[in-house]
C-alpha cells in the first residue's frame, strides 16, 4: 500500500488534448529507508502553469492547506482524501515546495499518513524529490 502512494505521486487526473509532452522522474523513500524509483511521461496544458495539486490529484481529493509564492516558486502544503483508504489510516499530509524554470519543474515533498503506527500501512512517512522536463508536444485524449 505505501508504495501504491509514490506511484499515484506524479499520475495526473483529468483529460488533456493538446499540449506539451513533459517526463517525470521521482525518487521516494519509503519507511524501510528504500528508494522508490518512478518514472511517467504526462501530457499537460500548453502553457499551464505546474499546480501541486494538480500533479497530486491520483492521490485523491487534495485541498491546499497552505500555497506560498506562484508557478514560478511556491511552497506548499495539502491535505489530500483519498478514496479506498481505510478511515483508521485518517488523510494524506503532503508538505513541499516548487520550482519551474521554463522546461524543467523541479520538487520536494514530504508524504505523512496519520493513523495507528502498529497497524498495516499507518502512521508513516515518505520524503522526496521529484523533477520534470518538457520532451515535446502531444495530442492525448486518454485520461492520466
Amino acid at each position: 500500500m505505501k508504495h501504491s502512494f509514490v506511484l499515484a505521486f506524479l499520475a495526473l487526473a483529468g483529460h488533456c488534448n493538446a499540449g506539451e509532452l513533459w517526463e517525470f522522474k521521482s525518487v521516494s523513500l519509503g519507511p524501510e529507508g528504500k528508494p522508490v524509483p518512478y518514472t511517467q511521461n504526462s501530457c499537460l496544458p500548453a502553457g499551464g502553469a505546474m499546480d501541486p495539486a494538480r500533479v497530486l490529484g491520483a492521490l485523491g481529493s487534495c485541498a491546499f492547506d497552505r500555497k506560498n509564492g506562484n508557478a514560478s516558486a511556491m511552497s506548499f502544503d495539502l491535505t489530500c482524501k483519498t478514496p479506498g483508504m481505510p478511515a483508521d489510516l485518517g488523510s494524506m499530509k503532503v508538505a513541499g515546495d516548487a520550482r519551474l524554470n521554463g522546461d524543467r519543474f523541479d520538487m520536494n515533498y514530504t508524504i505523512t499518513v496519520g493513523g495507528n503506527p502498529g497497524a498495516a500501512g499507518g502512521g508513516f512517512k515518505m520524503t522526496g524529490s521529484a523533477e520534470g522536463r518538457k520532451i515535446g508536444q502531444c495530442n492525448d485524449t486518454r485520461p492520466m
